[in-house]
């Protein structure tokens, strides 16, 4: 399959509600899986793979010595609104519940591998880690985040994280 036409699959797919915000991801897509892949090679990780094929954004290694090593999967974005340090008051990270298909995919054909989301801060600086099986798990709803309350994306659904369900990582301050 061609790339545009991936790309247009996209924008038509995405969800109920919001269509696919191509500018979002152009600026950001590429360096949030930049600095991910910076956080994986300097943490040891190896065979790291990160490439748009729309399903999981970035593929690694880690060997635990011993001939012991595990696969893991990571898919990553950037909460634009969240910038410097977490706000005490969102008690919760939201994960589009589109993201759902990722985690049955993972179920269904890679259950020995582990598969973490990671959202980044605006300045690639600080990431959540949240274990997929924390995800699935998560109650899902909708959020009033708008003063327009009939906008479509008020009506998009969200995996709904406690924060305390989760990592908080210090990336790299180069990570940029």
């Amino acid at each position: 399959m061609s790339l545009i036409f991936k790309v247009i699959a996209m924008e038509k797919h995405v969800n109920k509600n919001r269509s696919f915000d191509k500018l979002s991801y152009t600026i950001y897509d590429k360096k949030a899986r930049q600095a991910m892949v910076k956080y994986l090679t300097a943490n040891n990780y190896t065979d790291i793979v990160s490439k748009e094929d729309y399903n999981f954004d970035i593929y690694a290694k880690k060997d635990y010595g011993n001939y012991t090593w595990k696969d893991y999967y990571f898919e990553v974005e950037v909460k634009t609104q969240w910038r410097d340090k977490w706000n005490p008051l969102w008690k919760e990270i939201r994960i589009p519940e589109r993201k759902q298909r990722l985690i049955n995919i993972w179920v269904e054909q890679y259950p020995n591998h582990d598969f973490k989301f990671v959202v980044f801060n605006n300045d690639l600086k600080q990431a959540w880690f949240i274990d997929a099986d924390v995800v699935n798990k998560s109650k899902v709803g909708t959020i009033q985040n708008s003063r327009f309350v009939d906008a479509p994306h008020l009506k998009e659904p969200f995996f709904h994280i406690p924060v305390g369900d989760a990592n908080l990582v210090q990336i790299a301050k180069e990570a940029k």
